[in-house]
């Protein structure tokens, strides 16, 4: 069952995780990521690491850095580089955003499709966030998609279980711990998990 199954690493980089709040978050991540990495390259899967890089020029500036004329993320810049002890696959193919999604201005989609991707395991950060916003985008584009749950990190803990919810119930995206899509695809055990009942009334 590993033919069309692709991880997505989002954002793992110095200023995502400027705050104690999200620095702490940094070993469980990790832990959860490294077995999955290991295994995707192990049988040759394809693996995205995606990052947020800005220019100086404010061209790619977002709505709300350009309105309080905050820049961050900027090329050159120590914000941009990966964050200690997330070592970037070497087989890794770079995904390069401006905004939120990583579908957004960007080849992801095509470069999908040509891979003939049909499930996408998203890791990084935040749920509240790019990963949440990813999630739902990829959804949109008929993806399958699933969230590695101890591989995801976030910015309010207290949204965290409704966007989770949220994105379970409207786009049936599906939730697995790290140790259990290693299980799948080292068993050969469908991806997603199988669901025959719709979680809500199809839109």
């Amino acid at each position: 069952m590993d033919g069309g199954v692709a991880l997505a690493i989002i954002d793992l980089q110095n200023w995502m995780f400027r705050y104690q709040d999200r620095s702490s978050q940094i070993g469980r991540l990790l832990t959860s990521l490294n077995g999955l990495i290991s295994t995707f390259e192990e049988r040759s899967l394809p693996i995205y690491d995606i990052v947020t890089i800005h220019k100086r020029d404010r061209s790619t500036w977002s709505k709300l850095m350009l309105k309080y004329d905050y820049p961050c993320l900027l090329e050159g810049t120590p914000d941009i580089e990966a964050i200690e002890g997330y070592l970037v696959p070497p087989s890794a193919q770079r995904v390069v955003k401006t905004q939120n999604s990583a579908f957004y201005g960007t080849d992801f989609e095509d470069r999908l499709r040509a891979a003939k991707i049909e499930t996408l395991m998203l890791a990084g950060v935040f749920i509240d966030g790019c990963v949440g916003l990813t999630a739902a985008d990829a959804a949109q584009r008929r993806f399958n998609v699933i969230c590695i749950e101890d591989a995801v990190g976030q910015v309010d803990a207290a949204l965290r279980q409704p966007l989770m919810t949220w994105l379970q119930q409207l786009y049936e995206i599906d939730v697995l711990s790290a140790e259990e899509a290693v299980k799948r695809i080292r068993q050969g055990i469908p991806l997603p998990p199988d669901s025959t009942v719709p979680s809500m009334d199809p839109i």
